[in-house]
């Protein structure tokens, strides 16, 4: 007869066999005692920054576990992504992506979306072309006169030539016979460092950007079919307006968040359902109607079709400019 212990190890045993033969339980995601980093690929203080930050605090507020923001400028958003790409699949560590990523990618200096998923789409934000206040400049025509009448004496700053503001100073250039003299720096920070200081003649910058700046700035055309929605901005002529739509270059910043490829299925929806919720708050849809941001909303497999069709808007542009990685 089996002793009362006996008869207890045996039936633990059995119940561990049981489970074993199950699996492993499942790990809940994300784990409230760790934190998620959302790697923003430019410096701090910069438009795409700002949003992030904005939406980051938000998201705080739908999970257990802490979202942080590490900062990794740098080859116009690839020295960022590629951090990201060379860390683990697991869902702690996602990237503020968009039509930088885009770029970058194919300017050959990432794998980018690639080798990204989708979590969630955020919305454009359209670019503004801006002089200091004590330049001499208040049409874009008398710019472009100026530039035609000593050609590549005046700068234009853009932040990377790997991001989006990269890819539309070069095609201006080329579109204007290339009369500027195109100045990469190291993400948005940078660039408005250098233009406030005067080190730069011409920028373009989100309009989130602009509207930070307006008392040093003067917005002189918005790369953009429609106006601003932002008061002070809703002066600011469009690039059709202004006789040049035959100009081909991207007219804004398009943001988004993804993850390394392979991120199980489970750890993108607790993250695409953080997001949506801190994306649909009051809070951050008050701070995107503020800031002029226009929605476009996606989530997973509708963000990754949604790179292929910024692919395919931005492959021609970048073609005409060069920049394509043969």
């Amino acid at each position: 007869m089996l002793r009362k212990g006996m008869v207890m190890a045996v039936a633990f045993v059995l119940v561990a066999g049981v489970a074993y033969a199950a699996g492993p339980p499942e790990v809940e995601f994300p784990d409230p005692d760790e934190t998620i980093t959302m790697v923003v690929p430019f410096g701090a203080g910069g438009g795409t920054d700002l949003i992030f930050r904005e939406l980051v605090d938000e998201m705080n507020n739908y999970t257990e576990a802490e979202i942080i923001v590490d900062n990794i400028g740098g080859a116009g958003s690839a020295t960022g992504t590629n951090e990201v790409l060379g860390l683990p699949a697991d869902g702690y560590t996602i990237l503020a992506s968009g039509a930088h990523t885009v770029t970058a990618t194919l300017q050959g200096l990432t794998e980018g979306y690639r080798e990204l998923e989708g979590i969630i789409g955020l919305n454009w934000d359209p670019f503004i072309v801006a002089v200091h206040r004590d330049a001499p400049w208040e049409t874009f025509d008398e710019l472009l006169a100026d530039a035609q009448d000593d050609p590549e004496a005046l700068t234009f700053g853009n932040a990377g030539m790997g991001g989006a503001t990269g890819v539309l100073t070069v095609g201006m250039n080329l579109h204007f016979d290339e009369v500027f003299n195109v100045t990469p720096f190291d993400g948005g920070a940078d660039l408005i460092a250098n233009f406030l200081g005067q080190h730069v003649d011409i920028g373009v910058f989100s309009q989130t950007e602009v509207a930070e700046h307006m008392d040093e700035m003067t917005p002189l055309m918005i790369v953009h079919p429609e106006r601003s929605t932002i008061p002070e901005l809703q002066d600011v002529q469009t690039y059709q307006e202004l006789g040049y739509e035959d100009l081909e270059v991207p007219f804004g910043s398009y943001r988004s968040i993804s993850v390394r490829a392979g991120t199980p299925q489970e750890h993108k929806e607790a993250l695409a359902d953080i997001a949506t919720q801190a994306f649909e708050s009051d809070r951050f849809q008050n701070y995107m109607q503020e800031q002029g941001l226009l929605p476009e909303y996606s989530r997973l497999e509708e963000l990754d079709a949604y790179f292929e069709e910024l692919e395919e808007l931005f492959y021609p542009i970048l073609e005409a400019a060069d920049l394509l990685d043969n």
